[in-house]
């Protein structure tokens, strides 16, 4: 018995050595299934040699062996592949011994391995191979459960009454010895396991060592005390540059290849180890290959000695510090050069800490500082408030602020500010820098150049910009006070001839004539001022929101009044147009002029296009035409003829006031301009493209609004059937003509007036009677109460009083104090007598009460 037991614990041992071979290996480690299936074979070897020094206990004959921690840590270990070929290997073998119930022993060969399996699973291996305790608990407590079916299985075939017992008794010591097999099985495979990770360990850093000496340039040298021949490895004879073996190599040799200057203190150092004067160290040396190539070694050594203290061998790492070496050395240069472009930069180059940021400390100031602030470095150092108080104080604190933001964000700052030095004399700065964070501070790096110079040349040339722009503004202004001048007389030369005529006429039909000769006179002459207006961007405009499209449409009704019938009209609106919002009145003038210019460029004959389009416009767009117009939607509105052109030297000039190329008479020179001023007083632009030979395209842009015009409400219509009997208006108006021209005209249509000639002259008779239904009242008056300022004074007597306004142009009203109300009318001079009457029947309608 004792015999077997020997052989069965050798054969355990020597598969834990099989099993070894196999958790070391490299080449297995990544081809998992061919390890399972490896260690399956072994195991399964190992039940055969088990099987084969079984012990037979009497009286029934039943062998008992090693095979249940094979069987099942080769489930476990091996997964299903080495579980099962394990267990076939061991039912294989049982069928040539297994007892005297073969069936019972196939069972038992392949239910361990299931087992082992299972553990695999429930349990799997997180440390593979290493098999943990918690995996043996349940290995253990598993196995017993096996042996139930044996019981069961080999009481019935025992022939004798107590067979059951027999057969329970026989399964007890199976299972002890399996119990005592899997323990001894787990121990072995867990040393295996354990000297297999150890080796990899160790194999992985003499790896690791071979691969740091190989790229790191270190190397290994040795020498005996007293011997004149010191051994190099391969790393020492790379670094060397020798052509020879790694191995001993010549005291002489070596020494030939030390720098001369380097000599003297190498030599000296191999003599105080020797002599145990110093027994370690390091040295820094030079050395020059044979090709020539000089490098920079720093050597650390070691001197051991026998049991008397004697010195014996010497041994040392050596590193090649050539690279860092030279990258020092191109530092210094990098220094030396930067100084020097420091030294000659037009300002001066700072790093300041600004880790408390209302407190920055400069550590770095080149020198050039003196001639800029009047202060040195060693100063600034000394005395870090001298930067903050040279700078100009209301922009100190916003300057800090603004360094803040570029530590925070990250980004680069570009600022000019203004100093004053120590002698008094105020010099502007140009700061360009960013920031950092280092070892915890938060620093700031910039260079600071003095642009005092430039700000000087600057202001210069502003001056004479601004002296070159008022004398323009001069030109500008005589070219336009005698082109209003020109076509105001030719008005006024229309209307004085008609009542001049009408004065000595008394055929009723002739005066009719004369009258509305002259009123027609008048009203050209409110279309002047209003394209004056429009061209100043002070026009009144009424925008409503509009589709292009239908503008277009409906101009084409009346196009062709304009146009000749030689002249072909093409359009191209877009489908699903945006909609926009502008004054349709001079949206459809602009759009006349624009058509009437291109008839006259073509010479009455040609091809005119109107094109409509959405249009989106981003910041490039802008820059690229240097346009005034803001990122967004925009609908196009163009208008392209096939005429002449306009040359390159016109084509700057269409935009001014009275510019035309027309003849004399056949243009006043405001169409264009008049376009410029609606387009920009509507928030868009315009652009043209023309080349000569080929035609012009004129582009109008409106900005697109989210309003459709379906939402629009149509203006209620004025209820001229009100009753204006016994109606009382109050008056303010300064000029006589035109406050008896109202008088009359508000008497005779049944109001009563009390007219005044000033704001505060109406504040007084309201005062004494406030008994009126409305108030009529010019805009700009002499005396301290405006036309807006009086609205204010009466509506804090009267909180509804209605109040019409009358205005010489459109922005009198927010010049003078706006005093207006939503429902309030305003009305613009020249005044049509419907349109008075209109306004005031209106405001009588509404009137509470």
């Amino acid at each position: 018995m004792f015999v077997a037991i020997f052989q069965s614990l050798t054969s355990l041992l020597f598969a834990g050595v099989l099993c070894y071979a196999i958790f070391i290996s490299e080449r297995l480690k990544s081809r998992r299934r061919l390890q399972q299936a490896l260690i399956g074979i072994v195991l399964g070897i190992l039940v055969i040699s088990l099987g084969i020094n079984a012990y037979i206990a009497p009286p029934r004959n039943v062998p008992l062996d090693a095979n249940a921690g094979p069987l099942i840590f080769a489930g476990y270990l091996g997964g299903p592949i080495g579980g099962l070929i394990t267990g076939v290997i061991a039912a294989v073998y049982a069928t040539t011994n297994a007892g005297p119930i073969p069936l019972l022993g196939i069972y038992i060969n392949l239910a361990i391995p299931a087992v082992g399996v299972i553990g695999h699973y429930l349990f799997p291996p997180k440390d593979w191979p290493t098999i943990p305790r918690s995996v043996i608990a349940f290995l253990l407590s598993a196995f017993p459960f096996l042996f139930t079916v044996t019981i069961a299985v080999a009481g019935a075939a025992i022939p004798v009454d107590n067979g059951y017992l027999i057969a329970a008794k026989v399964a007890s010591a199976l299972i002890a010895v399996g119990w005592v097999s899997i323990l001894l099985t787990w121990q072995i495979l867990n040393y295996a396991a354990s000297f297999a990770t150890e080796a990899s360990r160790s194999a992985e850093l003499a790896k690791r060592l071979k691969l740091t000496q190989q790229y790191s340039g270190m190397g290994m040298f040795e020498r005996k005390v007293g011997e004149t021949n010191i051994h190099f490895d391969a790393a020492m004879i790379e670094t060397y540059g020798l052509d020879v073996e790694p191995g001993l190599v010549p005291l002489t040799t070596w020494a030939e290849l030390i720098h001369p200057d380097d000599l003297p203190n190498v030599q000296s150092v191999i003599q105080k180890s020797d002599s145990k004067e110093l027994d370690r160290g390091l040295i820094d040396f030079r050395v020059v290959r044979p090709d020539g190539d000089l490098r920079y070694i720093r050597a650390y050594w070691v001197s051991e000695s026998d049991r008397t203290g004697k010195p014996t061998r010497i041994i040392g790492v050596q590193s090649d510090l050539t690279d860092i070496r030279l990258s020092e050395q191109k530092h210094v240069q990098s220094m030396e050069r930067l100084a020097l472009i420091a030294e000659n930069l037009p300002g001066v180059m700072l790093q300041a800490d600004m880790t408390e940021r209302k407190r920055p400390k400069p550590t770095f100031i080149s020198p050039k500082c003196l001639a800029v602030w009047g202060y040195t470095d060693e100063e600034f150092y000394e005395d870090s408030s001298l930067l903050y108080k040279a700078h100009d104080p209301d922009d100190a604190d916003d300057f800090l602020a603004l360094l803040a933001g570029a530590i925070d964000t990250g980004e680069s700052v570009s600022h000019r500010f203004k100093i004053t030095t120590r002698e008094g004399e105020t010099r502007w700065l140009d700061f360009h820098g960013g920031a950092t964070h280092s070892d915890g501070r938060d620093i700031v790096e910039a260079i600071i150049l003095d642009v005092t110079r430039e700000v000087h040349i600057q202001e210069q040339g502003e001056k004479e910009r601004d002296i070159a722009y008022r004398a323009q503004k001069s030109e500008s202004i005589g070219l336009l006070t005698g082109g209003v001048a020109h076509d105001f007389n030719n008005l006024l030369a229309v209307v004085l001839g008609n009542l001049e005529l009408l004065a000595d006429d008394n055929d009723p039909a002739t005066q009719k004539e004369l009258i509305d000769s002259a009123i027609a006179a008048t009203l050209r002459g409110a279309d002047l001022t209003k394209n004056l207006l429009s061209f100043a961007r002070k026009a009144r405009l009424k925008p409503e929101v509009l589709d292009l499209n239908d503008v277009v449409r409906e101009a084409k009704n009346w196009m062709g009044r304009a146009l000749p019938e030689s002249v072909t009209v093409e359009t191209s609106l877009l489908a699903g147009l945006w909609p926009i919002q502008a004054d349709r009145s001079s949206l459809e003038s602009a759009l006349l002029n624009l058509i009437l210019n291109a008839r006259d460029a073509m010479a009455l004959h040609g091809n005119l296009t109107i094109e409509t389009a959405n249009i989106r416009i981003d910041e490039a767009y802008i820059d690229s035409r240097q346009e005034d117009m803001k990122p967004g939607r925009y609908v196009m509105l163009a208008v392209s003829d096939t005429g002449e052109g306009i040359n390159k030297d016109d084509l700057a000039s269409i935009f001014e006031p009275f510019f035309t190329t027309k003849a004399p008479g056949s243009g006043s020179g405001l169409g264009l301009a008049m376009i410029l001023g609606f387009m920009k007083q509507s928030g868009g632009s315009v652009q043209v493209y023309s080349e000569e030979g080929e035609g012009t395209t004129f582009k109008l842009y409106f900005p697109a609004t989210g309003v459709k015009p379906a939402q629009v409400g149509l203006p209620a219509s004025l209820d001229n059937d009100v009753s204006v009997t016994a109606r009382r208006v109050l008056i303010a108006e300064d000029e006589e003509a035109v406050r008896e021209t109202l008088v009359n005209i508000l008497e005779r249509a049944g109001y009563h007036v009390t007219a005044t000639v000033s704001g505060d002259a109406a504040l007084e008779v309201y005062k004494a009677n406030p008994n009126f239904d409305l108030l009529l009242t010019d805009i700009v008056m002499p005396g301290k109460l405006q036309g807006t300022h009086l609205a204010k004074a009466l509506r804090k007597l009267n909180s509804d009083l209605p109040v019409v306004f009358m205005s010489g142009y459109a922005s009198e009203a927010t010049v003078h104090g706006n005093g207006l109300r939503p429902e309030d009318i305003r009305l613009m001079k020249p005044v049509q007598r419907a349109d008075l009457l209109a306004a005031l029947a209106k405001v009588v309608a509404v009137k509470p009460g």
